[in-house]
């Protein structure tokens, strides 16, 4: 009988919160997308202000940004252990 592996991928989670204020008007849309990037890959989703996200990532370090409207975050690197979640926070605009 052939061996059979089972091949397991583990996994991590970036998830956090989108805040978007001030920034009315034209070119700016309410979708925020939020890309992860570690060595080559990477991955990303679509969220609306006031909500949250959440990227299903394997271990290792990512750099992660959000992008609204043409206006990118700077990056945040996060290095993620399997099973752990990392909480990473956007806003864009004004702060009161």
């Amino acid at each position: 009988m052939p061996e059979s592996h089972d091949v397991v991928t583990p996994t991590a989670f970036i998830m956090g919160q989108i805040t978007i204020s001030g920034m009315g008007g034209r070119g700016y849309a309410s979708e925020v997308r939020v890309v992860a990037q570690s060595k080559g890959r990477s991955t990303d989703t679509l969220a609306k202000s006031e909500s949250t996200y959440v990227l299903l990532v394997s271990p290792g370090e990512w750099h992660v940004t959000a992008e609204v409207g043409g206006v990118t975050s700077e990056a945040k690197r996060v290095n993620l252990a399997s099973g752990q979640t990392m909480e990473i926070n956007f806003h864009f605009g004004r702060r009161s």
